[in-house]
């Protein structure tokens, strides 16, 4: 399965976060696949991922977030 994202970045911030060492190393297999260039590239991926199933509140239609909080209740 092939992904292909051309998405304009606005800009960019560096941020620096701690991996495992599995975490790590899936991250170096990725790139040296050639499937991404950078790292930044994978970590983008995941995250584009990870908003589809859970997308930020200032995202979601209103009303979602309320029907689903109540449910929680």
């Amino acid at each position: 399965m092939e992904f292909g994202y051309s998405v304009a970045m606005p800009s960019a911030e560096a941020v620096t976060i701690s991996l495992t060492p599995e975490l790590r190393r899936y991250i170096d297999e990725q790139v040296a696949s050639g499937r991404y260039q950078t790292t930044s590239e994978v970590v983008r991926a995941g995250l584009r991922l990870l908003t589809r199933k859970d997308p930020p509140r200032h995202l979601q239609p209103k009303g979602v977030f309320r029907a689903s909080a109540a449910r929680k209740r």
